[in-house]
């Protein structure tokens, strides 16, 4: 009975709150997928597209501004509230321009010239997509959502807050009550009689501790969206894509190698603009693009290139 009250204890402490204010951080990030849609008029009605790009640029931070929003904690058991204290948050994206893509998909077509696709592909981290969109004879609209996994390192440091319960001295401790009664004493229903005792039950332990974590890899998701047009002529297309980009989708960091916080903000959008030029004699296609790449709320631009080559059946 001990083994059990002593698993209850730790699933109980496990279940604790725990927050963290960041104000001061760098978060590594890649550019978003080059996803450009088809340029070109889509004459099959299943058409498939292989395609190999790279980005090249320079490495830039980009700031983040705002402020790390006021945490109200509540839980609900020990009806305790914890206020956590609005701070300047300095925290950064570091923008890694240098990648290698390889990206497969296939557009299905309709009678009316509309289209719907799907696909995978890597770009330093693996990613899935879907497409939709209307491909005429000299133009194209369409859009695609995506999703991915990724592995990027992060240094950030903040006030931890968490608090777990006291049970007091008297916590699993035997005493010679065969009923519970108003002062929470509680008996085992085994034939032995033993009771335990939670009136210290009650008893909250605040902990606000300042942690600093540097260079730790961290896996996490990202996800967004893109919305593209092309106009193309014979074996040329220009082409222009706009996409918005949550490259940290989480809502909690490690604080230590056991345990991980809830964060009091949401990791902001990045939008990446490109317009490029392409090349397609027969079945492949060469591409060449100049892309920029800003916060929704930051301020800076950071320009770089993008090339790709496709092949198409």
């Amino acid at each position: 009975m001990r083994l059990l009250y002593i698993i209850l204890f730790i699933l109980i402490v496990s279940c604790s709150t725990s927050k963290l204010n960041v104000g001061r951080g760098t978060f590594q990030t890649v550019k978003p997928p080059n996803i450009y849609g088809n340029d070109r008029y889509l004459a099959n009605d299943t058409n498939y597209i292989i395609s190999f790009d790279a980005s090249i640029g320079k490495n830039k931070t980009i700031p983040l501004p705002g402020k790390m929003n006021n945490k109200v904690q509540v839980d609900r058991v020990y009806n305790h509230i914890y206020y956590m204290p609005e701070m300047p948050a300095d925290i950064n994206y570091r923008l890694i321009e240098n990648t290698l893509g390889v990206q497969f998909h296939k557009a299905i077509k309709d009678y009316k010239d509309y289209y719907a696709g799907f696909g995978v592909g890597v770009q330093n981290q693996p990613y899935v997509f879907a497409m939709l969109g209307h491909n005429g004879k000299f133009f194209e609209i369409g859009g695609a959502g995506f999703w991915g996994l990724t592995i990027n390192k992060a240094s950030y440091e903040g006030w931890w807050y968490y608090y777990e319960p006291d049970f007091g001295p008297s916590f699993a401790k035997p005493v010679a009550k065969l009923n519970c009664n108003k002062d929470n004493l509680c008996c085992d229903d085994s034939p032995n009689g033993i009771c335990y005792d939670y009136s210290h039950q009650e008893t909250i332990i605040d902990n606000l501790e300042y942690i600093k974590l540097n260079k730790v890899n961290i896996f996490h998701s990202y996800a967004g969206f893109v919305a593209h047009a092309s106009f193309y002529w014979e074996k040329f297309a220009l082409s222009y894509a706009a996409s918005m980009t949550n490259p940290w989708l989480v809502d909690e960091l490690p604080v230590s190698e056991a345990h991980d916080a809830d964060i009091s903000f949401w990791f902001p959008v990045l939008l990446m603009q490109d317009i490029g030029i392409s090349y397609t004699p027969n079945k492949i296609k060469y591409r060449l693009g100049i892309n920029q790449i800003t916060g929704i709320k930051s301020p800076g631009q950071y320009w770089g290139f993008s090339v790709q080559m496709a092949y198409m059946w």
